[in-house]
């Protein structure tokens, strides 16, 4: 009998000391891995996906204090890595597409969670070429919800009414998209679309169409602390679809292009693109009415020289894709530029 009682109390010490444990935990311990209790959840925790040796993606962050990023929507299983005070990190994501990083301020996380505020940026993962995004989070936060439903096939850029950011990146098709807002707060907006462009099934670039008639203002208040912003096919995008270029690199040269000075990429921003000898990529940024003896390739081999498809002037028009192949001897008279529909790189 004084077993059975032995027994019973080792029992009850065990399940009180468990019960006090849990009691005590006010949410800023660690679990049995050394994670912290706010980060339970995240991928990989804290590495997530930061590979310094085979990544391609660069993060720098703008701001004095540490920054928790992810992919897509601020959710543990979407963390990729944490960034120092004005540092950097080197990112290895799983696929070559399109993904928007989001940064958010790792004290105002802990402190605010859901609420805390966001920095949305649009950038491509290549398993080739090397991409650079700043990120800037605010530390300030919102009580409000602006939610998003994109009914295209678009990936769709939210920016405030005077370009400085990005409030949101939507992709195609997603729903209930959500990110903080300050109760009382306006957010005047435009909406930027971008269609995604294909190659052998492959997404390579993003090129814009434009429709200001979906621009709005956003405020939420504490009796309706929800703003709504449901995003359509109001416009035909085939009518105003900006042009691009598939460049087919037949040259042993790796080309660099430009718009006349400006060099150009596959629709992401920052870095330094360029395309290999033996291989084609899809060129974004170009605007209606563009010429194509405006476009410019540079290689190291060729020095200063710039060569222009000097023989075959376009006006470029909406909805097209212009490629553009630089023949193998690399001479500028025999570039060759033919005019293809953009839909035929839509799937």
């Amino acid at each position: 009998m004084k077993m059975k009682l032995k027994h019973i109390g080792i029992i009850t010490l065990i399940v009180v000391f468990t019960f006090s444990m849990v009691a005590c935990d006010d949410g800023s311990g660690d679990n049995d891995r050394g994670v912290p209790s706010w980060a339970n959840g995240f991928w990989n925790y804290p590495t997530g996906r930061v590979d310094s040796s085979n990544g391609r993606l660069t993060i720098n962050n703008t701001i004095a204090s540490e920054v928790l990023l992810f992919t897509g929507s601020v959710d543990g299983d979407n963390y990729i890595g944490t960034v120092g005070s004005l540092s950097s990190v080197i990112i290895r994501l799983p696929e070559e597409k399109f993904y928007t990083i989001i940064a958010v301020d790792k004290a105002n996380y802990i402190e605010r969670r859901a609420q805390a505020a966001q920095f949305n940026s649009l950038t491509y993962y290549s398993n080739i070429q090397p991409y650079t995004i700043a990120v800037a989070p605010s530390s300030t936060w919102g009580g409000g919800n602006w939610v998003f439903n994109n009914n295209t096939n678009y990936w769709v850029e939210v920016r405030r009414a005077d370009l400085s950011q990005n409030y949101a990146v939507i992709a195609p098709n997603a729903q209930r998209v959500t990110i903080p807002i300050g109760i009382g707060e306006i957010y005047d907006y435009l909406l930027f679309f971008k269609r995604e462009l294909k190659y052998n099934g492959k997404v390579m670039a993003l090129v814009d169409f434009e429709d200001r008639s979906q621009a709005n203002t956003a405020q939420v208040s504490n009796a309706n602390p929800t703003f709504t912003t449901t995003i359509s096919n109001s416009t035909a995008p085939s009518t105003n679809l900006k042009p691009a270029i598939m460049v087919i690199n037949n040259a042993s040269q790796t080309v660099r292009v430009y718009r006349a000075n400006t060099q150009m990429t596959n629709g992401s921003p920052g870095g330094d693109f360029v395309v290999v000898g033996g291989q084609r990529e899809l060129i974004t940024g170009f605007e209606i009415n563009d010429v194509t003896t405006a476009i410019n390739f540079q290689a190291i081999a060729w020095g200063a020289a710039r060569y222009v498809p000097e023989s075959q002037s376009m006006t470029m028009v909406a909805n097209k894709v212009y490629e553009i192949t630089i023949p193998i001897s690399g001479t500028a008279s025999e570039i060759i530029v033919k005019e293809e529909e953009a839909s035929d790189y839509f799937d």
